[in-house]
């Protein structure tokens, strides 16, 4: 999940959509259960059946679903789904389960309308399902429906052994309504279900730096690129409140973590001239445009709509 950081009119930024994250993503479809004939053939767009069938004999559902679990460990979502369908059918009615381990399969392999027909599917049969509504309530905050994503996600947050997900997703949906306590509350019941979390920790950190706590923020922001180095939007992030801090020099080394210093340079000139820096922009915008020439169009019309922004204020002395 990516939230907009608001931002100055005309100025070009990646930065401008870097913030949260969610567990899982995607877009919704709609319905549960599907209609007459094969119900189950319809979530299915694995391998064949015929030979899975031939090569792999069962004798339960039970064998099946175990078969689809190690299938799944062992990275053949193919031959996982085509025995989680297979457990499904030979059962006398659908299982909750089965079906949700259908939808992350689904989910992981971008075919976002099967996952949600799953999901639904699985809440139809067991609404208490919490893998099921936590992951059909993080497709609902992706279509921006948080009242009907809290309506899924708030009762299954309120057990006593709630997935970290679900706090995750309403600390997300807190924070989009500004009610940055109660998302912090929510992002830490999360790291007590499980620690160290960079999801987590990263959302917090960000949770924190817009409820104005730099300090906090850049201690979880920290503890996130502790627990995964490679993690991007962490380090985005983090640069982002060392460039809040002037802290410059560090916030270009975070936010150059993947590699292109010209576009670290363009988003902490356009982060000082939200903080009304506007000599320090200037700079950025022409050493992102020095470093790249593919970056000049991007850090060139920034440093064109702050010019305007300083002669429309009638600043003489741009610091």
């Amino acid at each position: 999940m990516r939230i907009d950081i608001k931002a100055a009119t005309g100025l070009r930024t990646v930065w401008a959509v870097a913030a949260l994250s969610l567990a899982l993503s995607g877009c919704a479809a709609t319905g549960g259960a599907p209609q007459e004939g094969d119900i189950y053939g319809s979530l299915n767009n694995g391998g064949s059946s015929v030979a899975y069938g031939t090569a792999f004999p069962v004798g339960s559902a039970e064998e099946a679903y175990r078969n689809g679990d190690a299938a799944l460990r062992a990275g053949d979502a193919d031959r996982a789904l085509f025995e989680y369908l297979r457990g499904l059918r030979m059962e006398r009615r659908p299982q909750a389960d089965p079906l949700y381990r259908v939808g992350i399969i689904h989910h992981g392999r971008g075919n976002h309308e099967l996952a949600d027909t799953a999901y639904r599917w699985a809440l139809d049969i067991d609404p208490r399902h919490p893998g099921a509504g936590t992951a059909l309530g993080i497709i609902l905050i992706q279509q921006r429906d948080y009242e009907q994503a809290e309506q899924f996600l708030a009762p299954i947050a309120a057990r006593r052994e709630a997935p970290w997900q679900a706090h995750n997703a309403l600390g997300v949906i807190a924070d989009i309504r500004t009610d940055h306590a109660a998302a912090q509350a929510h992002y830490a019941r999360a790291l007590e279900t499980k620690p160290r979390i960079p999801l987590v920790l990263n959302n917090q950190g960000y949770s924190r730096y817009l409820a104005g706590d730099l300090p906090g923020a850049r201690q979880a922001l920290r503890q996130a690129v502790s627990a995964n180095p490679d993690y991007d939007l962490a380090w985005r992030n983090l640069g982002l409140v060392h460039a809040r801090e002037g802290d410059y020099e560090t916030a270009i080394e975070a936010v150059a973590r993947g590699g292109d210093r010209a576009k670290a340079y363009n988003d902490i000139g356009y982060i000082s001239m939200l903080e009304g820096r506007y000599q320090d922009a200037m700079g950025f915008f022409d050493e992102a445009m020095r470093l790249s020439p593919a970056y000049y169009v991007t850090a060139s019309e920034n440093a064109r709509s702050l010019d305007q922004l300083i002669r429309r204020q009638g600043a003489s002395d741009i610091n």
